[in-house]
């Protein structure tokens, strides 16, 4: 399983809010820290603001700073959160863009890989921000 680059960006926000709790951080100051696009790094925490991980503070003195305590965080929700596709193969597709897999009704890839993805979500689920903070 990959993580896109937006999830793994949301969580080295998550982390690096965690560590000053109480600090306002400018995404300017994230994005050079991490030497990335301000762009990439505004857009994802806007997802994390909507899901109510951060808040953002506007104004001169403005930044983003955790919108709740880093305990109550759980790594898994917030990769259920902004990570956009968790379909690990084409097989997990449906609609239109997913085609009927040649190998059906007695493939068990899919199975298989369903399986592998809850326990990959059930670890993360064990985990806090404050744990990887």
């Amino acid at each position: 399983m990959k993580l896109t680059l937006q999830t793994d960006i949301a969580l080295r926000i998550l982390i690096t809010l965690a560590q000053e709790p109480e600090r306002i951080r400018s995404v300017d100051d994230i994005a050079a820290h991490f030497k990335l696009s301000k762009n990439h790094l505004m857009k994802t925490a806007q997802q994390l603001a909507k899901h109510g991980y951060i808040k953002a503070i506007r104004g001169r003195s403005g930044g983003i700073k955790l919108a709740q305590d880093s305990a109550s965080i759980i790594i898994g929700n917030v990769v259920r959160d902004i990570e956009p596709d968790m379909k690990l193969a084409e097989c997990f597709q449906s609609g239109p863009k997913g085609r009927q897999c040649a190998l059906l009704p007695n493939c068990k890839l899919k199975g298989l890989l369903g399986h592998a993805l809850v326990q990959f979500l059930d670890v993360l689920d064990n985990k806090t921000l404050a744990d990887i903070a």
